[in-house]
């Protein structure tokens, strides 16, 4: 925003709150740190109308963290379409006008969290797949019924993963932030690591294997049944 207070005064005071904050003063900034990071939630202010949309566009493609668009009451610019509905258009969660109150924000803030919670509470947690049994909660794997691996938290974040998205191409990048916070260099030579641990666990005795996918990331191919 054209002026830095807002943002300055919104991390303090969601600090106050007991909330972890970083604040950053660009759209570079931001898009790099949310492409790099992980976090529970973006709030995003620029001046520039399109910018804007632009940015919570590319959050959008690369992560489903929830996005609250700060703007000013106004038509954004070249439609009829206010700029509210195209921030929720581009991917926004909420939107809010300035000036913002805090509480109020705080307060939509804690919704939308509370109903990640919910969502990610109704995924499954167990896995019967030919031959493996997978139980994330006492991470547990369990192979032919009677080869049994306690796994250490690591394997077990990354096996739910991809068991929670079985023949399908989970992101390097989305494995990396959820399980190691950050997407960098040692954190993925260490995610190959813990990818040949699984693998040594499950495909000598199976016919589950994990599939490299090159520079994009990882699949768990299960036979059908």
């Amino acid at each position: 925003m054209s002026d830095p207070n807002v943002g300055v005064v919104l991390s303090e005071y969601l600090r106050l709150k007991g909330f972890e904050v970083e604040l950053f003063g660009s759209a570079s900034e931001a898009f790099s740190a949310a492409s790099k990071g992980s976090y529970d939630f973006c709030v995003l202010g620029l001046d520039d109308a399109e910018e804007l949309l632009q940015l919570i566009s590319d959050i959008r493609l690369m992560s489903d963290v929830p996005v609250f668009a700060v703007q000013r009451a106004q038509q954004a610019p070249g439609g009829p379409l206010s700029l509210d509905l195209r921030a929720f258009e581009a991917g926004a969660d909420d939107v809010l006008t300035l000036p913002v109150v805090p509480d109020l924000l705080i307060a939509k803030i804690q919704a939308v969290l509370r109903r990640w919670s919910d969502w990610e509470k109704r995924l499954p947690t167990t896995f019967d797949f030919p031959g493996v049994h997978f139980d994330s909660i006492t991470q547990t794997l369990t192979v032919n019924g009677s080869s049994s691996v306690h796994l250490s938290a690591k394997e077990n974040s990354v096996l739910l993963l991809l068991c929670r998205q079985v023949n399908q191409t989970v992101e390097r990048s989305r494995i990396l932030k959820e399980v190691w916070r950050a997407d960098n260099y040692f954190n993925s030579r260490s995610l190959a690591v813990y990818i040949n641990r699984l693998k040594h666990y499950l495909e000598p005795s199976s016919d589950i294997r994990i599939l490299s996918m090159r520079t994009r990331g990882y699949k768990l191919l299960v036979p059908s049944t």
